[in-house]
């Protein structure tokens, strides 16, 4: 599964010159994860309310620490980018008089992705650099869509099938040896049980895989049944 067949192409952008006001407002208004910043069909990144939050608070305690207030109560993060004069710390103020580009980094790496990628490296470089969302770029850079961490969680739960649609849940552990997975779907197919997925992980046990599949549902018993009879250790207690 690729990126462009999960993304979301109706993107919402910023620039480097919007207000940070805008910024909160268009993703308040379309529950956002956030929005990329393009200037010039560049992608310079992604801004969401974390950022400007963190950046707002960050100036007042910078302010605070310099006015001797409330130095005894410090935050976890207090190095700013914007400097705000004391008199203009209220929120409003710093939304609306202050832009995108004050908090755009020039020697910052952009993390993006190609839509051409797999599914897999969308959720991998989100996990790696802790972030909701992904500007998704095509072979000359330009950016075609954004892809979120819903649009990830949406996908893990087709592959489990947790939902209404999904069938009912399988679960096996079996040594890590070549062959296992064959042999458990070819068990399924000679009692004529269609597999609606099938997922396989490392657990904390050496050399022992998880299996877990999604059959049909309504076969979930007779697929328990036949694993059973093959000597199969089922893992309980599951969740259909």
């Amino acid at each position: 599964m690729l990126v462009k067949n999960r993304m979301s192409r109706n993107v919402v952008s910023v620039t480097p010159d919007t207000t940070l006001y805008e910024v909160m407002k268009t993703v308040e208004d379309n529950h956002f994860d956030g929005v990329p910043i393009v200037e010039d069909g560049r992608v310079l990144g992604v801004i969401d309310e974390r950022v400007i939050m963190r950046e707002f608070c960050a100036c007042c305690a910078i302010q605070n620490r310099e006015a001797g207030i409330d130095v005894d109560m410090p935050i976890p993060f207090a190095s700013a980018q914007i400097s705000i004069e004391p008199d203009k710390r209220r929120i409003a103020h710093f939304l609306h008089r202050r832009t995108v580009r004050e908090l755009v980094l020039p020697d910052e790496e952009v993390i993006t992705v190609s839509e051409d990628a797999p599914i897999e490296q969308a959720s991998y470089l989100m996990f790696c650099n802790e972030i909701d969302l992904l500007p998704v770029i095509d072979n000359g850079g330009k950016l075609t869509g954004v892809i979120s961490k819903g649009d990830i969680l949406r996908v893990f739960d087709e592959i489990f099938g947790y939902g209404a649609k999904g069938g009912d849940r399988v679960m096996i552990a079996v040594p890590d040896v070549v062959g296992r997975i064959a042999e458990v779907t070819g068990l399924m197919k000679r009692n004529h049980i269609n597999i609606n997925s099938i997922v396989a992980t490392q657990t904390r046990i050496i050399d022992t895989v998880l299996i877990i599949m999604k059959v049909e549902r309504g076969k979930g018993d007779k697929a328990k049944k036949v694993l059973e009879q093959q000597g199969f250790k089922l893992i309980h207690p599951e969740m259909s």
